[in-house]
């Protein structure tokens, strides 16, 4: 992790960034200022996530994509006119209007080229529309320097995201029964014999290598397995399916990317000697391009993470977080490989 350096807030920014004091304090979002993120991937996911960061108030924000900008992306940061150039390129402009207080760069250069002196750059990275593997090798750079790492994607309406923080401290306020008072004569209500309080956590996090390859139904209780046993055999089969097929399912291909990701799915249950079938061929239909309102969900939560954990403030997420638009509309959290 980069070396931190003394912040002050100026009074334009303090004038900016007014409500967000108010909501987590002047030290928060001094923290925030000083933060430097590095966003892989400006997919629709990207983008949300861009917007998220850069309204909050960091200090820098590089964006990181080899890709050229396609028209049918759900990426809302690329101009019409600019579409077929670079992606970052392309969405600079955009993500700059948004908060000229913060420097945004833009990287056109692939992710597997940048060696670990590039990424110890960073105070956190963030890695979107990576095959496993590459999110493994980053992950490991990021632990060495004790950067926090997220890895997040959306397949049509499935999105979810990892987390790791390794060692995590944070402040949390939490309200505490005040002493009783020794006036007899004491009007006090019940919300006037509390108190808040801040206390301090800690918590520890495992590798994206670790959790991927963990048995979670052995692992977890049988409620927990239930709950998102479907998203985690997902999850693992779609990211499979890129690592085998160097890209992502496709509409033009959908019978026979449906075919190899059942394939890939009964892999999976039998390499975790799982006997019934967790989820049917039809939960593959809807897994295709990357479609905006998964994007804005997971992306949101994403974002307000990784604000979570630059300021300190608030429980963060341990350590995976799913959501599927086409089943239901709640996001689900679980700590895999614990």
């Amino acid at each position: 992790m980069v070396a931190k350096e003394e912040i002050t807030i100026s009074e334009a920014e303090a004038a900016l960034y007014d409500r967000q004091i108010r909501l987590w304090g002047l030290e928060a979002q001094k923290r925030l200022r000083a933060a430097r993120v590095l966003l892989i991937g400006l997919g629709g996911l990207g983008a949300e996530i861009a917007k998220n960061l850069t309204l909050s108030g960091i200090k820098s924000l590089t964006l990181l994509d080899h890709n050229v900008a396609v028209a049918n992306s759900a990426n809302f940061l690329v101009p019409r006119e600019l579409v077929g150039k670079n992606v970052v390129e392309a969405s600079l402009e955009r993500v700059q209007r948004l908060n000229p207080m913060v420097e945004v760069v833009a990287d056109q250069e692939n992710v597997s080229t940048k060696n670990e002196d590039f990424f110890s750059g960073f105070d956190v990275v963030c890695a979107t529309r990576l095959a496993v593997e590459e999110s493994f090798r980053i992950n490991s750079i990021c632990r060495k320097h004790s950067i926090p790492f997220y890895s997040g994607d959306v397949f049509g309406f499935t999105g979810f995201f990892f987390v790791d923080l390794l060692e995590h401290e944070y402040a949390e306020e939490v309200n505490v029964a005040a002493p009783a008072a020794n006036d007899a004569c004491s009007l006090k209500t019940k919300a006037d014999q509390s108190e808040t309080k801040t206390i301090k956590h800690i918590l520890n996090y495992i590798p994206l290598q670790a959790a991927f390859e963990a048995d979670a139904a052995a692992q977890l209780n049988k409620r927990s397995w239930q709950r998102i046993k479907s998203h985690f055999i997902m999850m693992k089969s779609l990211l499979m399916f890129r690592s085998q097929m160097k890209r992502d399912p496709e509409v033009a291909n959908r019978q026979s990317d449906i075919a190899k990701l059942c394939e890939i799915r009964d892999h999976i249950q039998h390499e975790m000697k799982l006997d019934n079938q967790i989820i049917d061929s039809g939960a593959y239909e809807v897994v295709f391009g990357e479609l905006s309102p998964g994007a804005a969900v997971v992306g949101g939560v994403l974002a307000q993470e990784i604000i979570k954990a630059v300021s300190h403030k608030d429980a963060p997420i341990r350590n995976h977080f799913f959501f599927n638009g086409a089943t239901d509309f709640n996001g689900v959290v679980e700590a895999i490989g614990f």
